[in-house]
C-alpha cells in the first residue's frame, strides 16, 4: 500500500469504492455462476440465454437464482484498511458497482463502512460512462473514486482524486495520465508461473507415478516402447488430473476460504481468476486426449473414467462421510490399471487389491487430520465442505489403521501365493523388506496424524518427510536384489 500525503487529499470529499476487483479480489458475477453450476447444474444451463438479453437482465436473474455470501469473498485487506482509517475520520465512504444491487447490499452490510450502497438492476448496467454519469449527478461537489479497470478510467477523469486498488501497469500509468491527485494505491499480487505451478498441484503428479508400478512389477522396463508408453501415461494423466484439481477448487471456494490453510490457495485468495481457470481447464483436458489418441485408445478410455469418477466425487461424493474417501481410493487403483493397460501388462488382481486397501487408509488419514485440526474441544463441529463431525475422529482412525494393516497383509500374501511360487524373481526372499517397511511407514503416518502433525496429505507428506525417502533406499534395494541374478 502507497499513500500520497501530497495528493491535496480532502477528508470531507465523498469517497466512492468499486467492489469486483477493488474492495474484493475476485469478480462477484463470476463467483455467483460458478456456485450456482456446482449447486444447480441445469438452472446453470438455464439462465444463461438471459445473456442475450444483456448484462445487466443475466445479473438479475442469477442474483435471484444464486444469492452471494458476502463472508465467503476474498477481500482487498489492505483497502478495507484504508476505508477504515478514512471512515475514523467521519470520511463519507459509498460502495458503487456494477454487481447486482442485492450483492452490493450484502458485501456492504458485512463490511459495515458504506453510507450507501448502489449496483446495477434488470435495467440499468452501472459500468464505465454510465457510472461515471451518474456519480457526476449524484456528487456534484466531486468525489474520490477507488477502482481498478480499464472501464474506471471513464470515471477517474470525472473524479478530484483517485485511489487504484489493484490496477495493472497500464491502467495504473493511463490513470496517471489524467492528471489527478493521487491518494493511495494497493498493489495486487499477480498470477506467476509459481502461482499456476501451486495451483496445477504439479507435486501431487508424484501420484501419478503408480503408473509405473505395472511397468517395473512385470520387469517390462528395459523394453524402450513400453517405458514410452508408460511416459505418456504419465503425462497424460497429470494434465488429467490438474484440471480436475481446478475444478474441484472452483467447487470449494467458500469452504477453503473458511479453512486456515486451503484459504491461501491461489484461486481461493483470488490470486488467479475464474475466468482464467475456466480458460485453463479444457486446455488441459484437450491436451490430455490428444496425446491419448495419438498413443493408445485404451490410454483415452481410463482417462476419461478417470475424469468422470473424479466430477462424480467433486459434485455429489465429496459430501458423502466413506463414499467419498472410496471414491479417492479408487482414483489411485485407476492409475494402476492405466499403467497395466496401456503397456498390455494383465491386471493384476494382488495390486488392485492392495491399492484399494492402501489408498482407502490413506484418504481416511487424510480425513482424520482435517478432523483433528478442526477440533477446538468445544462439542462436535462439522467439517466444511465434507460430511464429517469432529467426533467421527475415533472411527475414522480405527478404519483407517484398519484398512493400512489390510494392505500389508495384501503383500505378505501376494509373496507367499503368487511372488514365490512364480519364479520371476531370482530372489525373492529379498522381498520380505516390503511388508516390514510399509508397516513401519503406515503406523507412522497414523502417529504422525494422531499427534496433529500431518498436513492433511499423507501423499505430499510423504514427498517432503526425509524419513520416507529413508524407508525407500532398502526397499529399492531390496527389489533390485530380489529381481538380479546373484552369482
Amino acid at each position: 500500500m502507497t499513500l500520497q500525503p501530497d495528493a491535496q487529499r480532502a477528508a470531507a470529499s465523498v469517497l466512492v469504492v468499486d467492489l469486483d476487483d477493488t474492495l474484493v479480489r475476485t469478480d462477484t458475477l463470476a463467483e455467483q455462476f460458478v456456485a450456482l453450476v456446482f449447486s444447480k447444474p441445469l438452472a446453470a444451463l438455464m439462465v444463461l440465454p438471459m445473456l442475450l438479453r444483456g448484462r445487466a437482465a443475466f445479473k438479475d436473474r442469477l442474483s435471484q437464482m444464486q444469492p452471494l455470501d458476502p463472508a465467503a469473498l476474498p477481500y482487498n485487506e489492505p483497502l478495507l484498511d484504508f476505508l477504515r482509517a478514512e471512515r475514523s475520520q467521519s470520511r463519507p465512504i459509498h460502495l458503487v458497482t456494477a454487481a447486482h444491487q442485492s450483492v452490493a447490499d450484502a458485501v456492504a452490510g458485512h463490511c459495515g463502512l458504506f453510507d450507501s450502497a448502489e449496483g446495477s438492476d434488470a435495467g440499468r448496467n452501472l459500468k464505465g460512462a454510465r457510472k461515471a454519469e451518474h456519480l457526476t449527478e449524484r456528487f456534484p461537489e466531486g468525489f474520490c473514486y477507488a477502482g481498478d479497470s480499464r472501464a474506471d478510467l471513464k470515471v477517474w477523469a470525472h473524479a478530484e482524486s483517485i485511489v487504484l486498488a489493484g490496477a495493472s501497469a497500464s491502467v495504473a500509468q493511463d490513470a496517471r495520465n489524467l492528471g489527478k491527485p493521487l491518494e493511495a494505491e494497493f498493489d495486487r499480487d499477480r498470477p506467476r508461473l509459481k502461482t499456476w505451478r501451486k495451483a496445477l498441484r504439479l507435486h501431487q503428479w508424484t501420484k501419478n507415478l503408480l503408473v509405473f508400478l505395472p511397468l517395473l512389477l512385470s520387469q517390462k522396463f528395459t523394453e524402450p516402447h513400453a517405458v514410452l508408453l508408460s511416459l505418456v501415461a504419465f503425462v497424460a494423466m497429470g494434465l488429467t488430473a490438474s484440471a480436475t484439481y481446478l475444478i474441484n477448487d472452483l467447487s470449494d471456494l467458500a469452504s477453503d476460504r473458511r479453512h486456515a490453510t486451503k484459504r491461501n490457495r491461489p484461486l481461493a485468495a483470488g490470486v488467479l481468476r475464474i475466468e482464467h481457470v475456466a480458460v485453463a481447464v479444457p486446455l488441459l483436458l484437450i491436451t490430455a486426449a490428444a496425446l491419448a489418441l495419438a498413443t493408445s485408445p485404451i490410454l483415452l478410455l481410463g482417462l476419461a473414467g478417470y475424469a468422470a469418477l473424479t466430477l462424480t466425487y467433486t459434485f455429489r461424493l465429496k459430501r458423502r462421510p466413506m463414499l467419498d474417501v472410496a471414491a479417492l481410493a479408487s482414483l489411485y487403483a485407476i492409475r494402476v490399471a492405466i499403467g497395466a493397460a496401456v503397456i498390455g501388462t494383465p491386471q493384476s488382481p494382488w495390486l488392485i487389491t492392495f491399492s484399494l486397501f492402501f489408498f482407502f487408509s490413506m484418504s481416511l488419514a487424510k480425513r482424520y487430520a482435517e478432523i483433528h485440526n478442526l477440533r477446538d474441544g468445544e462439542g462436535s463441529r462439522a467439517l466444511p465442505g465434507r460430511g464429517y463431525r469432529t467426533d467421527d475422529g475415533p472411527a475414522v482412525l480405527a478404519l483407517g489403521a484398519a484398512s493400512s494393516v489390510a494392505s500389508v497383509l495384501v503383500v505378505v500374501t501376494y509373496l507367499m501365493e503368487e511372488a514365490f511360487p512364480s519364479n520371476i524373481y531370482e530372489q525373492p526372499d529379498w522381498l520380505w523388506v516390503a511388508p516390514f517397511l510399509l508397516m513401519i511407514w503406515v503406523g507412522r503416518i497414523w502417529l504422525v496424524a494422531g499427534r496433529g502433525e500431518l498436513d492433511e496429505d499423507p501423499i505430499a507428506y510423504a514427498i517432503s518427510d526425509r524419513f520416507s525417502w529413508k524407508l525407500m533406499v532398502p526397499l529399492v534395494a531390496a527389489f533390485v536384489l530380489a529381481t538380479v541374478a546373484w552369482p
